[in-house]
């Protein structure tokens, strides 16, 4: 059986019977409620005027997978008289799925850790009256400063132990979830960091707006398998008088470069610190970040840093767009524009499968096929040479077909590797 954790929330109607009837209904369908919170009183957060709400949650186990037991629950709503008119408005009953077991679930129907879930105190602290120890467990696990991480570091590898290190900027997707598991496959220690780097955010760019969930980034990378979390604040990365950076040269002017300038000298100067921090025996980055990653291979060679860089294959939804973190810009409607930038790649692949080796004609094939299929702006196609990204005018060897279109705040990028 699974052990998942449920929030309950009525501001309508008899709040304790409603409370109570959605727990019986839970217990009558098989599900196992092993302790419940008590009942809180909240106001509401967000939404039209409504009244206060009675708050709780419980830890349960159940033989239901996720989707069945997120079914479950919006039957039980439905039963009890939720109508769902307005966006957090009032309700008879709202039982949301906070947890389950360790998974972390990222669909349009379901998200395990549930949304916002930490940003919540009438969620949060009855979680943590019926399961103090898996908070504290968490936070255990996560290290804010150098001094931190290099005695841990230190303690492992004296003990001969190979390190594996995956560092994001959080808003964590399954993307990210795929790196660290991978990392928990081949490594003996799996460090993730997670630092927004300021270097690397151009003045109009959104790094005051780029999301920030440490609790939820924290449970979501140990959950798929990390010993540490690294957490370092702008400052201590940074200290007060740093101005060395590390120059990529012509490398990180081109494709994504072009339209943000010192972008790839932060990203390096970012990266190079966090691996004299770290020091990782490998270290795992996204397919979808080539210009990223090929500059990080080069440098790496260049200033002999001893770490092998692991290229990960690009997640992607069902559709097709790669995961994002700032796919949630994204409206409906450009969010489903969006799955025609993988689709266009995938016809350019096949167009040089059949024999067209013509550089010119590749990237028109593409930029026709994202201006048939979206409203967004194409702010670069280009065909380049995998290790050196000099743009080509013949499809020969490998080569990197590049994109970047923006749609509305979201700059999506994507691409695709062909060997011939």
């Amino acid at each position: 059986m699974s052990i998942s954790f449920l929030a309950f929330g009525s501001n309508l109607g008899n709040r304790r019977k409603n409370i109570r009837q959605a727990r019986e209904r839970l217990e009558q369908e098989g599900v196992i409620i092993q302790k419940m919170s008590r009942l809180r009183e909240t106001d509401p957060v967000g939404g039209p005027p409504q009244n206060k709400y009675l708050n709780a949650v419980a830890k349960v186990k159940t033989h239901l997978s996720p989707q069945q037991l997120l079914k479950l629950t919006q039957s039980i709503e439905k039963e009890l008289g939720r109508v769902r008119m307005v966006k957090d408005g009032p309700r008879t009953i709202d039982i949301d799925l906070l947890l389950y077991d360790n998974i972390c679930i990222q669909t349009k129907t379901l998200e395990i850790p549930h949304p916002r879930m930490f940003e919540r105190d009438f969620v949060m602290t009855p979680l943590k009256e019926v399961t103090p120890e898996l908070l504290k467990s968490f936070d255990m696990k996560t290290l804010t400063t150098i001094r931190q991480i290099r005695t841990y570091v230190t303690a492992c590898r004296a003990k001969g132990k190979t390190i594996g290190f995956v560092p994001t900027m959080g808003a964590l997707h399954e993307g990210h979830l795929s790196l660290i598991r991978k990392c928990r496959k081949e490594c003996d220690v799996v460090i993730v960091s997670i630092f927004v780097n300021p270097l690397q955010f151009g003045p109009k760019e959104d790094f005051k707006q780029y999301p920030r969930q440490k609790r939820q980034d924290t449970m979501m990378a140990i959950n798929a398998g990390a010993d540490i979390v690294f957490f370092p604040s702008d400052q201590e990365i940074y200290p007060k008088g740093s101005v060395v950076t590390v120059n990529v040269g012509d490398m990180g002017d081109r494709l994504c470069g072009k339209s943000r300038p010192g972008h790839f000298e932060g990203v390096a100067t970012v990266v190079a610190k966090l691996f004299n921090i770290v020091e990782p025996h490998v270290a795992y980055f996204g397919q979808k970040d080539a210009q990223q990653v090929i500059i990080i291979k080069k440098f790496v060679e260049d200033l002999n840093f001893p770490v092998r860089i692991k290229s990960c294959p690009t997640v992607r939804e069902k559709g097709g767009l790669a995961l994002s973190s700032r796919n949630q810009y994204l409206t409906e409607d450009q969010h489903r524009q969006a799955a025609v930038l993988y689709q266009s790649l995938k016809t350019a692949k096949a167009k040089i499968s059949g024999g067209t080796k013509n550089a010119k004609v590749i990237i028109r094939l593409i930029k026709d096929c994202v201006r048939r299929g979206t409203s967004g702006t194409i702010e670069y196609v280009e065909c380049v040479d995998y290790r050196t990204l000099v743009p080509v005018q013949k499809i020969t060897g490998t080569v990197l077909i590049a994109l970047a279109v923006k749609f509305g705040k979201a700059r999506l990028i994507d691409n695709i590797i062909v060997k011939t």
